[in-house]
């Protein structure tokens, strides 16, 4: 090998695992909130949902456990990745378990 194939070869190893390495756009984090818990989902650092009560079940019903809100932002954070809406179902918060 030459030395302009070995410069070729590690530099294209070097790209490989900066692209491998790069954040991803939506990030999730939990946090208490005034009632229980919440969970906020921003997209490259900015606000985008912050969710401190139980999604779809009618009336004020806040999260009770930082779990509960974790399961809730999981989901949501997994249909904004794959570019469905956010919005949940009562049959997929029954699904997740939530303690109401």
């Amino acid at each position: 090998m030459t030395r302009q194939s070995i410069a070729t070869l590690l530099a294209l190893a070097a790209a490989g695992s900066l692209f491998s390495c790069r954040e991803r756009p939506y990030r999730l984090v939990t946090e208490p909130s005034k009632e229980g818990w919440a969970y906020r989902i921003t997209y490259r650092g900015r606000p985008m949902i912050y969710q401190a009560h139980i999604p779809a079940v009618p009336g004020f019903h806040p999260f009770r456990s930082q779990a509960d809100a974790r399961r809730t932002g999981t989901l949501v954070l997994r249909k904004l990745e794959s570019g469905a809406m956010p919005a949940l179902s009562v049959e997929e918060i029954d699904s997740l378990q939530i303690t109401r």
